[in-house]
C-alpha cells in the first residue's frame, strides 16, 4: 500500500510543480485598470487556456504519440497536431472575443499575430497577474505567445513520452534476451527429452536394420534438426521459412514410430519468404500433440496448418486424446506456460493464443499480427 501511494504522490507533485513552473515563466501581462462593466469573463481567459494546454499534454502523452507517432501514422500525428494548434491559437481566441469579450477590439489577423500575446483587457497599467521576479531573458524569447506555449507543451510531451517508450522497450528487448536464453535451457531440457532423441535414434536403427531407404533421409533430418536448435536459436528473430523447416524435420522425425492407424496433415498457405518469427515458436504445441496424441492400437490423428495472409500469421495445431484425462492436464504444464510467456514477450498486444480441448481431441490456435 505505501508503495502504491509513492508511485501516485510522486507523479502527481511532480508534474504540478512542472504546470506550476510553466504557468509562472509563460503567464502573460494582463491589464486591470479601467475595466468596463461587462469584462468578468476576461480573467479566466489564461487559465481557460493553460487548462486546454494540459488538456492536449496529456492527450499527447496518452493518445497521440503512442497511438499514431509510435505506429508510424506520421501524417495523421502531424493532422493531430496541426489541428490542436490551430485550434488553440486561432479558433479559441476568435470565439472568446465574439462571445465573452465584446468590448475587446483586436486588428485582424496576420501571421505575425501567432506570436504575439492578444491583449484582452481594455487599456491600463495594471496587472490581474503582475510578473514577480521574471526574468526578463524569457519575456525577450517570446514564452508569453500562444504559439511559443503550444510549441513547449508540444516538445515535452512528445519527448517525454518517446523517451519512455524507448525506455520501456529496452527493457522489453532485455527480458525477451533473457527468456530466450532460459527458453533454450528449458527447451534443451523439456522439450528436446532424452525419450524423443531415444526414440529418433531406435526408429533410424530399424530403418537402417530392414535396408529402408528411408534410413539415411532419418537421419540428415536429426542432423539438421540438431543443428537448428544449437545455432539459429540463439536470436531473437529468424526468416519464417527456416522455423516451417525445422519443424518439418522435427514432424518427419517424430513420424517414423508412428503406426498405421495414425493420421498426419501439415498445411501450408501464403507467402513466408517475408515473414520473421520467434524461433522454436512451433515445436512446444507440435511436441506436445505428438507426446499425447498418437497411439499403435487406436485411431489417432495430429492435423498442423500454418498460414500466412494479410500480414498476419495462424498457426493450428490439433490433435485427438489418447492418454486419459491425467496425461491431458499435464500436457498445460511448463512447456505450454514457457512459450506463453515468451510470446508475450515478443509480441505484446499482437499475439492471441487459444487453447481448448475435449474428450475427443486437443486445440491450439495461435495468431500472430506482424505488422
Amino acid at each position: 500500500m505505501l508503495s502504491f501511494k509513492n508511485k501516485t504522490i510522486l507523479p502527481f507533485i511532480l508534474h504540478s510543480a512542472g504546470w506550476a513552473l510553466f504557468i509562472y515563466l509563460t503567464i502573460p501581462h494582463i491589464n486591470r485598470a479601467e475595466r468596463p462593466a461587462n469584462d468578468v469573463f476576461f480573467p479566466l481567459v489564461p487559465l481557460t487556456e493553460y487548462a486546454l494546454l494540459a488538456i492536449y499534454f496529456y492527450l499527447n502523452i496518452s493518445v497521440f504519440v503512442p497511438r499514431l507517432l509510435s505506429k508510424k501514422k506520421i501524417i495523421c500525428f502531424l493532422g493531430t497536431t496541426i489541428a490542436a494548434f490551430l485550434l488553440f491559437c486561432l479558433v479559441v481566441p476568435w470565439f472568446v472575443r465574439q462571445y465573452f469579450m465584446p468590448f475587446v477590439h483586436e486588428a485582424p489577423f496576420r501571421p505575425e499575430t501567432l506570436s504575439q500575446r492578444p491583449n484582452f483587457a481594455p487599456p491600463g497599467n495594471g496587472e490581474a497577474f503582475p510578473r514577480i521576479f521574471f526574468p526578463d531573458v524569457f519575456r525577450r524569447l517570446g514564452m508569453h505567445s500562444r504559439t511559443s506555449q503550444f510549441l513547449i507543451v508540444f516538445i515535452i510531451s512528445t519527448g517525454l513520452k518517446a523517451i519512455s517508450q524507448w525506455y520501456a522497450e529496452k527493457r522489453r528487448l532485455q527480458e525477451l534476451e533473457k527468456s530466450m536464453v532460459q527458453a533454450e535451457l528449458s527447451f534443451l531440457k523439456s522439450q528436446i527429452h532424452p525419450h524423443f532423441l531415444f526414440n529418433s535414434l531406435n526408429s533410424i536403427y530399424y530403418l537402417a536394420l530392414s535396408k529402408d531407404d528411408r534410413a539415411p533421409e532419418a537421419i540428415l533430418s536429426l542432423s539438421d534438426f540438431l543443428r537448428f536448435v544449437t545455432t539459429e536459436s540463439n536470436h531473437s528473430h529468424i526468416p519464417l521459412e527456416k522455423e516451417v523447416k525445422m519443424l518439418e524435420e522435427y514432424i518427419h522425425l517424430q513420424s517414423l514410430r508412428a503406426s498405421e492407424k495414425f493420421e498426419l496433415q501439415f498445411r501450408l498457405e501464403g507467402d513466408f519468404r517475408e515473414q520473421e518469427i520467434m524461433p522454436l515458436t512451433f515445436v512446444p504445441f507440435v511436441e506436445n500433440a505428438f507426446k499425447y496424441g498418437i497411439s499403435a492400437h487406436i485411431d489417432c490423428f495430429i492435423h498442423v496448418g500454418i498460414k500466412v495472409e494479410g500480414g498476419a500469421l495462424l498457426f493450428t495445431c490439433n490433435n485427438s486424446i489418447v492418454s486419459g484425462i491425467n496425461n491431458r492436464e499435464r500436457s498445460t504444464g511448463v512447456g505450454l506456460e514457457n512459450i506463453r510467456k515468451r510470446l508475450e514477450l515478443a509480441y505484446p498486444g499482437r499475439h492471441s493464443l487459444e487453447i481448448n480441448s475435449d474428450r475427443r481431441a486437443f486445440y491450439v490456435k495461435l495468431q500472430i499480427n506482424q505488422a
